[in-house]
């Protein structure tokens, strides 16, 4: 308890204090805010960039439930005033900061004992309970008296562990009285400002608490205590602020420069800044460290890593990174969540065309294009290409190239001037993007090559001789009749895939249309026309005869050549050879 003083009240003082503890004084942030606001880059699968980052953090923690515990004993007449005068100002000066808020009132004496207090005191009583009303704060304070007390020290320390719950409190005077109504929202900063100007009172068989005790109450439910420490007062405020994590503000004699102190006591509030994001796979966000403590109004730093995963389709990927304090997202002054955009582009690659099909012909070339754009960041010029032939009939042909300026880099390759039938199948081209040494892969594209042969072979049926050794048959004007009705032939063809061994000879007689074969090429036959007869094929001879098969057929022989892609070449008729000029 102390006497009471005159006083006088100049509005600029809590102004002013308002002013310069929201922010705008030395060494304090002007508003909370995060660095950068925007991040644009190009990043490669499976790389990564580090970004360093600053959170300045608001002046007052963003979500704050505060009670307001007054020593209600006669040396407060004069305080109790001053607090009046300031009490709107200081609730604008704290919902500027922290929108989201609630303030309770309860104040304090001593128990209505001789020696103690004076008949009628309480120990503690709640006025208005925590909500975010600005009249029920205005109210409360205004509701606040100065009275009684009677000895020096009061029952700070159990008023305390009223006020901080949980539970009801049991006050001898008033009966039943609530706690300050703490909301259960982790994210809520809870602060007990307790303004005193008098020791506390220990325990003595009334008084229950001592400073462990109190201490143990405020820990266990979250709760800092910010202490406005008047003349008089002892260092009971110290020992519960610096336990709870709070802070001590002198008050004067006459509590003029309440407001500065409560708003002094806020905004040295210990604030837990993390980092979080919505960045999605293929984009990853990782932050060092994941979480450190400052004091409001100050800068966190932290070391964002931003990775894209191996093998990630290119394009444009955009996220959000934003700080939490103490668990609840920062905002600005209108209550707008505080945002880092990102912007990513990551390079990937395209192989054009994607399938093609060529047919195989001695010198043939195929080309692939290889294109590497990052989304809308566009061609990626001076980027390494590797190509190869990972499977088919060209396994094993590699080439490399650099994209130009429009993110352009070709491979052109063929089966060179001779080609079989081992050039013909599908070939898988791959094309990768890497590192300047090669070493690292960055992403890949495949197009199919597949190469056929649709042309048919030639084909001819060449007039031979008989075993002994007359030409059959004889020519026109020498006894012949212009047309094979009989005689000896050879069957022969050519492909320029397929060797001639592997061509297969067939002789149609035209009359029937009997097909005898499949013959070796170079087949020497006899071919005996005869109409009515019944086409057939006779061996002759053993193993090194001249003429293999004796045909029969009741019209013209023809020879056709089949090659080893199934292609069929166009008849060749078995003719006589022109007389001689």
């Amino acid at each position: 308890m102390k006497s009471a003083r005159s006083y006088k009240v100049h509005p600029w003082v809590s102004i002013l204090a308002i002013v310069l503890l929201l922010g705008l004084g030395p060494g304090r942030a002007l508003a909370q805010g995060l660095t950068p606001s925007t991040v644009q880059a190009l990043i490669y699968p499976g790389q990564s960039v580090g970004i360093p980052k600053t959170v300045t953090t608001p002046a007052i923690p963003p979500k704050l439930d505060v009670c307001f515990l007054q020593d209600e004993t006669g040396s407060f007449a004069d305080d109790i005033g001053n607090l009046n005068a300031a009490a709107p100002g200081i609730y604008d000066a704290i919902t500027a900061a922290a929108p989201n808020s609630q303030f309770a009132v309860a104040g304090f004496r001593d128990y209505p004992f001789n020696v103690y207090g004076n008949p009628g005191d309480w120990v503690y009583r709640l006025i208005s309970s925590m909500n975010p009303n600005k009249t029920n704060w205005v109210n409360g304070v205004g509701q606040l008296t100065a009275s009684g007390g009677n000895d020096t020290p009061e029952a700070q320390y159990d008023a305390t562990v009223a006020a901080a719950g949980p539970g009801v409190f049991n006050d001898p005077t008033l009966g039943p009285q609530q706690n300050c109504g703490w909301r259960a929202d982790p994210q809520v900063t809870r602060v007990l400002v307790v303004v005193t100007d008098a020791p506390f009172h220990t325990p003595d068989g009334t008084h229950v608490n001592d400073a462990a005790s109190t201490t143990a109450a405020l820990l266990a439910q979250k709760i800092r205590l910010i202490g406005l420490k008047a003349p008089g007062a002892g260092s009971e405020l110290d020992t519960l602020a610096a336990n709870t994590g709070g802070s001590v503000q002198p008050l004067s004699s006459n509590s003029s420069d309440i407001a500065a102190a409560i708003l002094a006591g806020l905004s040295n509030l210990p604030v837990t800044v993390s980092m979080t994001s919505d960045c999605a796979a293929p984009v990853g966000t990782a932050f060092s460290p994941a979480s450190q403590t400052v004091t409001s109004g100050q800068n966190a730093t932290f070391a964002e890593t931003i990775s894209v995963a191996a093998g990630a389709a290119g394009g444009t990927y955009t996220c959000k990174d934003w700080a939490l304090l103490n668990g609840s997202p920062m905002t600005d002054a209108n209550g707008n969540i505080v945002y880092e955009t990102k912007t990513i582009n990551v390079p990937g690659i395209t192989l054009q065309p994607p399938t093609a099909t060529n047919e195989l012909l001695p010198g043939a070339t195929h080309t692939v294009i290889a294109t590497v754009t990052a989304g809308s960041a566009g061609p990626v010029p001076g980027v390494r290409i590797q190509f190869a032939i990972t499977a088919g009939p060209h396994t094993g042909v590699v080439g490399s190239g650099t994209t130009d300026v429009n993110g352009k880099a070709s491979f052109t390759y063929g089966p060179g001037l001779s080609v079989s039938p081992a050039d013909l199948g599908t070939d898988t081209i791959v094309a990768s993007f890497t590192s300047a040494d090669g070493k690292t892969v960055y992403g890949s594209a495949k197009a199919t090559k597949t190469w056929v042969d649709t042309t048919p072979p030639n084909a001819s049926c060449v007039p031979s001789v008989n075993p002994s050794g007359n030409n059959i048959p004889a020519a026109p004007g020498k006894g012949g009749q212009g047309q094979n009705q009989d005689g000896f032939y050879m069957g022969i063809a050519h492909d320029i895939v397929w060797p001639d061994s592997a061509l297969k000879i067939y002789v149609t007689d035209t009359g029937s249309g009997t097909v005898f074969g499949p013959y070796a090429d170079g087949i020497q036959i006899k071919y005996t026309q005869a109409p009515g007869a019944t086409p057939s094929a006779k061996l002759m001879g053993g193993p090194g005869s001249a003429v293999a098969w004796h045909i029969t057929g009741t019209g013209d022989a023809q020879v056709t050549a089949v090659d080893g892609s199934g292609n069929v070449s166009k008849p060749a008729a078995c003719l006589v050879p022109p007389p001689p000029k």
